[in-house]
């Protein structure tokens, strides 16, 4: 086996590893050894050494319950029974102490125990690789109403509308269903097989985002059964509290390459954003903590859209909607946008109507003719200022109320697209922006086109190719120089939106 080999010569790392199985199930006897490159620790001292081994924390009868409990489960010989009981009672009364955690039942963490201890591993490798799954695998506030649910709602609401609004209005949280799956990385319903087939593959991702599009493809998998079912709430929960249960070894494969889809289809902010809730607490306090139970949708950068139509290939693309007043648009906006007046919904519903219709046609015809506005992921922009947004906010329920799938927000809005403009001009010219940039030097009178129809599908008759580009006074210049060489996806066209 060549992995066997690769192991036996040491210095063998995750990247070689990945190489070799290409996504294949582990052999038994090589697991320990992968896994444990996997979750970095080979070769890492005895963390358990500077600690006298007292068992005296107020929690310790339960802690020797639940280990008593987790061993009876397992076929552990009887010689063999008392070593294992002390080795895992000490794993965790060591980590309670060193991150001054008070144990309880519920935490889960002989869940997680379980797998690493059918590996029959030292107690220090133990010690070691439950430490590891804990920083890296398992998110931060991972308990009810958590901000890891939130996020999976968010994520369940941009790929299955219709499901997530469905759990809604029956007020199934993803907490009352999922906190142990994300918990215990599944092996608290899967059998033991299963489980390491699951962790074989999730580890050597070493992307800990990665268990979310796992539970997605879960209740996507459950669909049907949930949308159909007539039973009550609690009845329903148990249903899907328990679902992973029922996946067999043969499912495993099927299982990671659709959450490899439904990952490649998911704005990249959605990792970039969130990265706060895995590693260690100090990063932890540094990212923005926006409160996610009260996010309309999934919010996406405005360094992410003005990159993510550049690409060529599959990827996630945006159909940008500037959802601001008419006079705003005019002013100046991201070139490839389309414009959508939220105040006509509740000033004008037929004319609003209508423009929805324009809307989708247009994203339509830009996908079909390949433009550099179109994508299947309807991106919403609106000014940045929460009492000017109001409006745009009722467009966005509007649009998922209909169980539009891909949709997103453009998170700080248009003020955010301009701050970020003039960081990256502060950078001179020479980015990788500059093919759909029309950009002024100098003068103000150069006019240059951008390739492409805009999509308001007004055409070149009235002109709208030609665009007039303005520095806008919000572009909040960080030096001269930069005035006189403006890259600018900001632009006051020639033919104003009529409202």
């Amino acid at each position: 086996k060549d992995l066997a080999d690769a192991l036996e010569e040491g210095g063998c790392d995750l990247e070689t590893v990945r190489n070799i199985i290409q996504g294949r199930r582990l052999p038994a006897d090589l697991r320990a050894k992968v896994w444990k490159i996997a979750l970095n620790v080979v070769g890492k001292g005895d963390s358990l050494t500077s600690w006298d081994g007292s068992l005296d924390l107020p929690e310790q009868s339960i802690i020797h319950k639940d280990c008593q409990e987790l061993i009876d489960q397992l076929w552990v010989p009887e010689e063999e029974k008392s070593v294992l009981i002390l080795d895992i009672e000490s794993v965790i009364t060591f980590y309670c102490k060193s991150r001054n955690i008070k144990y309880s039942s519920c935490l889960g963490w002989i869940h997680l125990l379980r797998p690493l201890v059918h590996l029959h591993l030292p107690r220090s490798d133990l010690y070691n690789c439950f430490y590891a799954i804990m920083n890296k695998f398992i998110p931060r506030d991972c308990f009810m109403k958590g901000r890891p649910f939130h996020l999976f709602r968010l994520l369940l609401q941009y790929h299955e509308p219709e499901l997530c609004s469905f759990l809604d209005t029956k007020k199934m949280t993803p907490d009352s269903y999922a906190l142990n799956w994300l918990g215990s990385l599944f092996s608290y319903y899967c059998s033991a097989e299963v489980t390491q087939a699951i962790w074989d593959g999730y580890l050597q991702q070493a992307d800990p985002f990665f268990i979310y599009f796992l539970m997605l493809i879960i209740l996507v998998n459950a669909k049907d059964v949930i949308l159909a079912q007539e039973s009550d709430k609690e009845e329903m929960i148990k249903f899907l509290e328990t679902s992973p249960a029922n996946l067999d070894l043969e499912d495993i494969e099927d299982l990671f390459s659709l959450a490899q889809y439904y990952c490649s289809k998911t704005p990249a902010s959605f990792r970039k954003d969130n990265h706060s809730l895995f590693g260690s607490s100090l990063l932890g306090l540094k990212d923005d903590e926006t409160d996610l139970s009260q996010a309309l949708c999934l919010a996406v950068s405005v360094s992410e859209i003005l990159q993510a139509n550049q690409q060529q290939g599959e990827g996630v693309r945006f159909f940008v909607v500037d959802c601001r007043p008419a006079e705003q648009y005019n002013a100046g906006h991201l070139s490839t946008a389309f414009h959508l007046d939220s105040d006509l919904m509740l000033q004008n519903p037929s004319e609003f109507a209508q423009s929805v219709k324009s809307l989708l046609e247009a994203q339509k015809q830009s996908i079909e003719s390949g433009s550099i506005a179109g994508g299947e992921h309807l991106c919403f922009m609106g000014s940045g200022r929460e009492e000017e947004d109001m409006y745009m906010n009722m467009v966005l329920a509007h649009f998922l109320q209909k169980n539009k799938e891909y949709v997103s927000i453009a998170k700080g809005g248009f003020m955010a697209l301009q701050q970020h403009l003039a960081d990256i001009n502060v950078e001179g010219p020479e980015n990788g922006y500059g093919h759909w940039i029309a950009s002024t030097s100098g003068s103000r009178n150069s006019i240059n086109s951008v390739d492409g129809d805009s999509p308001n599908g007004s055409g070149d008759a009235k002109g709208v190719k030609s665009l007039v580009n303005k520095m806008t006074v919000a572009l909040k210049t960080k030096s001269v120089n930069v005035k006189e060489k403006v890259i600018s996806f900001i632009e006051n066209t020639s033919t104003p939106v009529d409202r």
